[in-house]
C-alpha cells in the first residue's frame, strides 16, 4: 500500500524499496542523483552510471501517474549521457557562483543542468510575476558555514528555495513527491512546508538521521 511509505524516511536501498511502491501512485519525482564526479571521497558516486541510472529511471517510470513530472540534477560531466537516457523536456540551469573551485586550466564549474521531464499532461502552474518558470535560477550554494534552511548538511545539498520553486510549480497539495536519493531530507522539507505528502528513500543511516531531524522540526513549526 501506498500508504505505507508516505511521509516516511526510508533507509535503504532505493532499488530495492521502490518495487514495493505501488505503480502509478507519483505525481512528481524530484530527485538529486549519483552521477560519478564528487570524487573518490564519496562511495556512491563509485558506480557504472549509465548501467545504475537505467535501473532506477526504469522503476521510476512505473511508479508515476499517466500525467506527472520528474525533475533530476545532473552534471555537466555526463550530460550527453542523461540526455540520451532521460530525453528530457527541457534542461534548466541551476546557476551557483559562489564555492566554485579556481582554475586556470579551464572554465569554471558554476552551473548544474536539472532535467525536466514530463509525462502526459502535468501540473504546470509558475508565477509570471515571481520569475518561476524562467529557464536560469540563480542560488547560491548551501554553505557548512551557514544557519538555518540554507546550511549544508551534506556534499551535494540543494538549496531549499530552488527545491520549493519545483514542488511549487509541479505538484498540488496532498499531492505525492518521491524523491529515491534523499540525502539530508531537502526534498521531504520542501514537501512538508508546501503541504504536499513524500517518500523519501536514502541508503545512508547518517543521512536519514539528519534528514529526520529536519522534518521533525518542520512537524513542531505546524
Amino acid at each position: 500500500m501506498a500508504k505505507d511509505f508516505v511521509n516516511k524516511i526510508i533507509c535503504g536501498d532505493c532499488l530495492k524499496i521502490m518495487k514495493e511502491i505501488p505503480n502509478e501512485s507519483v505525481d512528481l519525482v524530484l530527485t538529486d542523483p549519483p552521477y560519478g564526479v564528487l570524487g573518490k571521497t564519496q562511495k556512491w558516486d563509485d558506480i557504472d552510471i549509465k548501467n545504475f541510472t537505467k535501473q532506477w529511471w526504469d522503476l521510476i517510470k512505473l511508479k508515476l501517474k499517466l500525467d506527472s513530472s520528474v525533475y533530476v540534477f545532473w552534471s555537466q560531466k555526463y550530460l550527453l549521457e542523461g540526455l540520451q537516457i532521460f530525453q528530457p523536456n527541457r534542461v534548466l540551469i541551476w546557476h551557483h557562483p559562489n564555492l566554485a573551485k579556481l582554475t586556470k586550466k579551464m572554465f569554471l564549474w558554476t552551473y548544474d543542468p536539472i532535467l525536466y521531464i514530463k509525462f502526459g499532461k502535468p501540473t504546470f502552474q509558475p508565477s509570471f510575476v515571481r520569475s518561476e518558470n524562467v529557464d536560469v535560477f540563480k542560488f547560491a550554494k548551501p554553505q557548512s558555514n551557514w544557519k538555518g534552511e540554507n546550511k549544508r548538511f551534506h556534499p551535494a545539498s540543494k538549496p531549499i528555495k530552488l527545491i520549493m520553486n519545483f514542488v511549487k510549480i509541479s505538484s498540488n497539495k496532498n499531492d505525492l513527491i518521491l524523491d529515491p536519493f534523499l540525502g539530508s531530507g531537502t526534498t521531504a522539507v520542501a514537501a512538508k512546508q508546501l503541504k504536499r505528502n513524500f517518500i523519501g528513500i536514502e541508503i545512508s543511516p547518517d543521512y536519514c538521521k539528519i534528514a529526520e531531524n529536519r522534518i521533525k522540526k518542520e512537524t513542531k513549526k505546524s
